[in-house]
C-alpha cells in the first residue's frame, strides 16, 4: 500500500478565534504543561466494547455520528508540568506513545465501522446476519489490520503531527480554563494575580474540570472528535475509501469470498443463501391466519388427547378459520394403513421434543419457498446448511482459520426439528380463500410442507439422518393462500429465527406476533393500534407470575429493550399507565390490562406503504419516469422495470407482489439474466398501466 504522507494541519483545523485578551494578557503566563491520557494497554478492542459500540455507530447509518470517543469514555487525565514532564521524559514518553497508540486504534475502529456500514447498505441486511461480521473475534481482527495500516502508511506515524496536535489542543485547553476562571472571579481579579498565583489557580481549576466537570468533558470529547474525524476524512480520501467500489470494500473486510461476480452481466452475486433472502433485514413468510395459528400451536406445545383421534391435536379457531393441526408421523397416511401403537407413540415422543427451534425451521421453510419458488406448486432445493446459515450460526473454524463447516450436533438438531416439521398435519373444517378475488368457503386438509426425494416420491427426513439436500413443497392447505388476489404475505424481521431459541423466546414470539399485526393494521396505515399487555404475554406463551408480577413486566420491557435496539421497533412506550399503581396492591391485574403502543420501523411502513394507483400521465414532471417505449426491443424489459420500480420508490419484494413472482425471478428479470414469459409481461404491463404509463406489448 502506498504512504500517504504530505498532511497539513490547516486542511483540518481552521484557527480558532480566541479571546485575544485572555491569549494576549494571561495564556502566556501560563507554564508550559502536558496532558496524559492513561489507558490499560492490555485492553484488546473486543474487551473494550469495541465490537458493540461499533455496531450501534453503524445503526445510526452517518460516519458523521460516529464519535471516536463517548462522552464517558474511559481514561485516567493527568495534567503535567513542562519541568516535571523532563525530568521524567523516559516515563512520560511512553505513556504518550500508549495515548497516541489507542487515539490510531480508535480511527481504526471508525473506518472499519464505515466500511461494513457501506457493505451493509449493499446487502441490504443487519451486520448481525453476516456469516463474518457478527464474529467479535473478525472485527478484532480488522480493526488490527487498519490499526497497522494507519501507523505505517499514514500521515499519522509523523511525530510532526502529533506534536501539532498537543500544542494545537493545548492552547484550546489554556483558553478554556482561563475563561472559566474569568467567570468565576473576574478578569480585573485575574490580572492582580501573580505568575505563581495565576498558574496554581489554573492548575486547581483544570484538575477539577478533567476529575468532576461533566460539561467540561463533553467539550473536551467533542473537540477531540472533530479533530479526530477530520484526520479520518483525510486519511480516508488519501487511500481512495470515500469513493471505493464495492469489491474494494469487500477486499478491505475480507469477506470477498462471499461473493463473486456474475460473468454475463457483471454484477455481484451473492453465494450466501441467506442474501438473497434478506430486504432490508426482513424475510418474507405466509401472512394467512392457518399459518399463523399452525405456528402459535408449535410455539405454545399445548398438544392434547382427545378422544376421536389418537394423535396430538391442538383446535385451530380464529375468524372464519376452523379446524385442527396434528402431530402425524409422515409415515402413517390415510389411505386405509391402520393405526399402530408404535406410530402413535412416535407421534407423542415427537411432541415431547417441540421447541422454538422447530419455528424457527417453520418459518425458514416458508422463506425459502417463497423467495425460490416461481409457482404455489413448484418444488425447491434447499441444502441442510441454509437452515443453519439463515439462523445466523457461525460455521467452526478448519485449518488455516478457514471456515470449516458446521458441527455435526447442529446439523442434526436442525434434521430433528425437519422431521417434526414434517410431521405437521393440517386439517381445516372451514377456511375462507379467494379466487379471482372472490372469497369462497373450503375444506382443506394436508401436511404443512411435503419433502420428497428426486424420484417424486415422498422423502423421509428421519431415515436419512445425514441428508445434506433437501426437494420440498408447501402442502394443499397453504398453497390455496399463495395465488391470485388471495396470496397473503408478510415481512418478518430477521432477528426471529436468529435470536436464541431457549434464551430469548420471548423477544422471538413478540416479533412474529407484531410482524402479523403489522401486517394486518397495513391495511389502513394505522401502526399505533394499542397492545393489551395481557395480549402480548399471551403472544409469548407465557402467563403472569401471580407470586412476583413484576419479574413479568421486567422481563417484557426487556424484551421490548432488545427488539429497540436492535431495530426490530421504532418505539414504544405504555398509553395509559401510572407508574405510581405499581406500589399498590393488585396492581399486576391493572397492568395486565393497560395497553402499550409498539412502533414498527421505518422499512416494515415503506413497504407496506399503499401504491398509489391512477396517477395521470399529465402528472409528469421532469423527474417523473419515462414510461416504456413500445418501440424499444423486447429484450430491454428488465431494464425498464427496474428503472420504473425505481423512480417510484417501490421495493422488490412490493414489486414481486403486484407481480405474484417471487423476489429472486424479478431480480433475475431486472437483471436481464432472466427473460419473463409473456404471460409475466402481460402482468408487467397491466401494472405498468394502473401507474398511468404503457409498456411494450408481445
Amino acid at each position: 500500500m502506498r504512504n500517504f504522507n504530505g498532511f497539513e494541519i490547516d486542511d483540518i483545523v481552521p484557527s480558532t478565534n480566541r479571546n485575544k485578551s485572555l491569549s494576549g494578557n494571561l495564556s502566556s503566563k501560563i507554564n508550559s504543561f502536558q496532558v496524559l491520557c492513561i489507558y490499560n494497554q492490555k485492553i484488546k478492542p473486543s474487551d473494550n466494547g469495541s465490537e458493540e459500540s461499533l455496531y450501534k455507530n453503524i445503526i445510526q447509518g452517518n460516519i458523521t455520528n460516529m464519535p471516536v470517543f463517548q462522552n464517558n469514555f474511559k481514561s485516567n487525565t493527568f495534567i503535567i508540568w513542562e519541568q516535571s514532564y523532563q525530568e521524567n521524559e523516559k516515563l512520560f514518553i511512553n505513556l504518550r506513545l500508549a495515548a497516541r497508540n489507542h487515539l490510531i486504534l480508535r480511527i481504526g475502529e471508525n473506518i472499519v465501522g464505515y466500511l461494513i456500514k457501506k457493505y451493509e447498505d449493499y446487502l441490504g441486511i443487519p451486520i448481525k446476519t453476516h456469516s463474518k461480521l457478527n464474529d467479535k473475534g473478525f472485527i478484532d481482527h480488522l480493526i488490527q489490520k487498519f490499526d497497522s495500516i494507519l501507523k505505517k502508511d499514514t500521515f499519522l506515524n509523523e511525530n510532526l503531527i502529533w506534536e501539532d496536535f498537543c500544542n494545537w489542543f493545548r492552547i484550546y485547553l489554556t483558553d478554556w480554563i482561563l475563561e472559566d476562571i474569568e467567570s468565576s472571579i473576574g478578569f480585573s481579579e485575574m490580572e492582580k494575580l501573580d505568575k505563581s498565583e495565576l498558574n496554581e489557580l489554573f492548575y486547581k481549576s483544570i484538575t477539577e474540570s478533567f476529575s468532576e466537570d461533566l460539561a467540561f468533558m463533553e467539550k473536551f470529547t467533542k473537540i477531540i472528535n472533530n479533530y479526530t474525524l477530520a484526520w479520518i476524512k483525510k486519511v480516508m480520501s488519501l487511500m481512495g475509501i470515500d469513493e471505493i467500489s464495492i469489491e474494494g470494500i469487500m477486499e478491505l473486510l475480507d469477506v470477498k469470498e462471499e461473493a463473486q461476480l456474475d460473468k454475463q452481466s457483471g454484477l455481484v452475486v451473492k453465494k450466501d443463501i441467506t442474501f438473497t433472502l434478506i430486504d432490508q433485514g426482513n424475510l418474507l413468510v405466509m401472512s394467512n391466519a392457518p399459518y399463523q395459528l399452525v405456528r402459535e400451536a408449535l410455539s405454545k406445545k399445548k398438544f392434547m388427547s382427545y378422544e376421536h383421534t389418537p394423535w396430538p391435536t391442538v383446535r385451530l379457531s380464529k375468524g372464519s378459520v376452523e379446524g385442527i393441526v396434528q402431530i402425524i408421523p409422515c409415515k402413517y397416511s390415510d389411505k386405509g394403513i391402520s393405526i399402530d401403537d408404535t406410530t402413535v407413540q412416535k407421534a407423542w415422543s415427537l411432541t415431547k421434543e417441540l421447541s422454538e427451534l422447530d419455528v424457527d425451521i417453520f418459518d425458514a421453510l416458508c422463506c425459502f419457498f417463497l423467495s425460490k419458488a416461481k409457482h404455489h406448486k413448484d418444488s425447491i432445493e434447499i441444502h441442510l446448511d441454509d437452515l443453519l446459515s439463515i439462523r445466523g450460526l457461525k460455521q467452526k473454524l478448519g485449518g488455516s482459520g478457514r471456515r470449516g463447516g458446521y458441527e455435526i450436533d447442529q446439523r442434526q438438531q436442525v434434521l430433528k426439528a425437519l422431521s417434526r416439521v414434517q410431521s405437521l398435519w393440517i386439517d381445516l373444517e372451514k377456511a375462507i380463500v379467494y379466487k379471482k378475488g372472490k372469497p369462497i368457503q373450503m375444506k382443506l386438509q394436508g401436511r404443512a410442507f411435503i419433502f420428497n426425494n428426486q424420484n417424486g416420491d415422498q422423502h423421509h427426513i428421519e431415515e436419512q439422518p445425514m441428508e445434506k439436500k433437501f426437494v420440498f413443497t408447501i402442502g394443499e392447505v397453504f398453497s390455496h393462500y399463495l395465488y391470485g388476489s388471495g396470496r397473503q404475505v408478510a415481512l418478518l424481521p430477521i432477528q426471529a429465527l436468529q435470536y436464541n431459541p431457549y434464551r430469548q423466546r420471548w423477544e422471538k414470539n413478540l416479533i412474529r406476533y407484531l410482524s402479523w399485526r403489522w401486517r394486518t393494521q397495513a391495511r389502513k396505515g394505522d401502526y399505533l393500534q394499542p397492545h393489551k399487555i395481557r395480549t402480548l404475554l399471551e403472544a409469548t406463551g407465557k402467563e403472569m407470575n401471580e407470586r412476583t408480577p413484576s419479574r413479568t413486566r421486567d422481563r417484557l420491557e426487556q424484551a421490548f429493550d432488545t427488539l429497540l435496539e436492535d431495530g426490530v421497533i421504532e418505539a414504544w412506550h405504555y398509553e395509559k399507565w401510572d407508574e405510581s399503581i405499581a406500589s399498590t396492591n393488585g396492581w399486576s391485574r391493572i397492568w395486565g390490562n393497560s395497553t402499550v403502543l409498539i412502533e414498527p420501523p421505518v422499512t416494515i411502513k415503506e413497504h407496506y406503504r399503499p401504491i398509489e394507483r391512477n396517477r395521470k400521465v399529465q402528472r409528469k414532471s421532469p423527474e417523473q419516469p419515462k414510461f416504456m417505449d413500445k418501440q424499444r426491443d423486447v429484450e430491454h424489459i428488465g431494464e425498464q422495470i427496474r428503472a420504473i420500480r425505481k423512480s417510484f420508490g417501490f421495493t422488490l419484494l412490493q414489486v414481486s407482489e403486484e407481480l405474484d413472482i417471487s423476489v429472486s425471478y424479478l431480480s433475475n428479470i431486472e437483471r436481464e439474466i432472466k427473460m419473463p414469459s409473456n404471460k409475466i409481461q402481460t402482468r408487467m404491463i397491466k401494472w405498468v398501466e394502473s401507474l398511468g404509463g404503457n409498456l411494450l406489448s408481445t
